[in-house]
């Protein structure tokens, strides 16, 4: 009887009840969602309660750093990012979540939602066990007795640089964008590491196409991500490439891009286990080189590998050194840049003198780092988690299990109560004056946290103390964009950095 009716409205009538129904079924979703969800009990944005419209619209707009934590500050340390996701801002949630397992706590896996790009690299596998097994494989090269063979390949790339970066800039006259100049110097180690060939990015005063495909592909998976969240974004993604030429450029830029790196790790593989980088260096710890030698990864397997060792492994240390430039050459912080001079220059009286562990031991050099770090971390984002079956607690707040959590890097690093007072304010000195210093997660902590840890940190330390010395440089103002490079940077899964032009002019320990 009630299909009879429904076969004998008119199509006006028949097109109205579908909508009424559909209407009510999608009201009655978004009255659950938001009133009778397990997560309903929690403020935040009230879209993020019934749809991932507002995690999208953040995330897409470049600005998730700044809309998570003014969502935080508006709703409090616990609330609701989307329909079944939470975010936290203090720092005994980011140990609960990210840190490691014990007899008392579970371990929070990785969500899929974001870490499941296709390619399961140590940084986005998502199987714990399949992980430690690709940690033990790479682990040998990271560890400080291998950075330390490593550290010749970093003072020649600095070297090459400083010299170009005098001769380009004129020695003075002319600006430089840092912004790339970091960029190539970064890229060139880390490439000479992965794969035994730099980029000569420095020496050619240009950015290698591998480079720039691979940069350009990251920002674009901000977009990637979302195929989870929003059911239209994955045939989105489909079929762009048939209707859009600059979809279909971007997609034939990825497939070269993975073509050169299969092509660039078969290269590294026929040379062996046993490498030197170069006639220049002696036999060196790389970073393919334990994987090669034990076998049980294919070729593939390994360029994934050296994908995601060089993005992390660059581009971040490029940004943090990048913003330390930025900082330093504020004219409100020109005490800081004179007391970091003064340090490295008194611990160095030539740049031959500069080694990684002699740099470890200057406290200001580390703390201008650290504070660079705190305040503009290279990945401000704490990535989603899920909470494990059964539940667990986080900062004391019981999380039922699948309920996506994650604990912000950014919000966390601005925050009073884990920093200090002025948290917004580049103040070093609180990492080496202060009786306590701040908390902060640059690299994360626990199972997954950065591998690379120890290199970025010779690496940052060697670059910015032979810059001290070499260099007295100021910024560029007529030659900076809006003259406020942070609020220009955007964060596309990795920041997409604005130019920073800076004039370079020899020191007078150089001339």
């Amino acid at each position: 009887m009630a299909l009879e009716m429904v076969l004998s409205l008119s199509p006006a009538a028949l097109a109205v009840s579908v909508a009424f129904i559909v209407s009510v079924y999608w009201l009655a979703n978004y009255a659950f969602l938001y009133w009778l969800h397990p997560l309903s009990k929690y403020p935040g944005p009230p879209l993020a309660a019934v749809s991932e419209l507002w995690y999208a619209s953040a995330w897409t707009s470049g600005l998730w750093n700044r809309r998570i934590q003014e969502a935080h500050n508006r709703y409090g340390d616990i609330i609701r990012i989307a329909p079944n996701e939470l975010s936290f801002a203090t720092a005994q949630a980011f140990r609960d979540i990210y840190g490691a397992p014990s007899k008392t706590r579970k371990l929070f896996p990785k969500s899929d939602r974001f870490y499941d790009n296709g390619h399961p690299n140590i940084a986005f596998v998502l199987d714990p066990e399949e992980h430690a097994r690709q940690h033990r494989m790479f682990a040998p090269q990271f560890r400080p007795s291998a950075v330390r063979t490593q550290e010749p390949i970093v003072h020649s790339h600095v070297d090459l640089w400083l010299e170009q970066l005098a001769a380009r800039g004129s020695n003075g006259a002319l600006p430089v964008d840092v912004s790339k100049w970091f960029e190539w110097l970064t890229f060139d180690i880390i490439g000479e590491l992965t794969f035994g060939e730099s980029f000569n990015a420095t020496r050619d005063n240009k950015s290698h196409p591998w480079v720039s495909i691979l940069l350009d592909t990251t920002y674009s998976g901000s977009i990637f991500n979302l195929r989870k969240r929003l059911a239209f974004v994955g045939p989105l993604m489909r079929w762009m490439p048939y209707v859009s030429a600059t979809a279909r450029a971007a997609v034939d830029s990825i497939t070269q891009h993975g073509a050169m790196t299969l092509a660039k790790t078969r290269k590294r593989i026929e040379v062996g286990p046993a490498h030197s980088n170069s006639s220049k260096h002696a036999p060196v710890d790389d970073f393919l080189e334990h994987a090669i030698r034990v076998g049980g990864m294919s070729d593939t397997e390994l360029a994934n590998q050296a994908m995601v060792m060089l993005t992390a492994g660059a581009e971040t240390s490029a940004t943090v050194l990048t913003t330390v430039l930025w900082y330093l050459s504020q004219p409100a912080h020109a005490h800081c840049l004179e007391r970091l001079r003064s340090e490295v220059r008194t611990a160095f009286p030539n740049l031959a003198d500069v080694t990684g562990d002699a740099t470890a031991k200057l406290p200001y050099l580390n703390a201008v780092l650290e504070e660079t770090m705190r305040l503009f971390p290279p990945s401000p984002v704490g990535p989603p988690r899920v909470s494990p079956v059964g539940g667990e607690s986080v900062d004391g707040t019981f999380v039922p299990g699948g309920v996506y959590v994650s604990a912000d890097v950014w919000t966390i690093h601005h925050d009073a109560r884990t920093v200090g007072e002025r948290p917004d304010k580049f103040e070093p000195e609180r990492w080496c004056d202060a009786p306590t210093k701040p908390y902060t997660v640059p690299f994360s902590i626990g199972p997954r946290m950065c591998i690379g840890v120890t290199l970025a940190w010779v690496e940052m330390r060697i670059a910015l103390a032979k810059a001290a010395i070499a260099f007295d440089w100021e910024l560029a103002q007529d030659t900076s964009g809006s003259g406020d490079w942070m609020e220009e940077a955007r964060l596309k899964q990795l920041w997409k950095k604005p130019p920073l032009m800076i004039r370079f002019r020899p020191s007078e320990k150089t001339e």
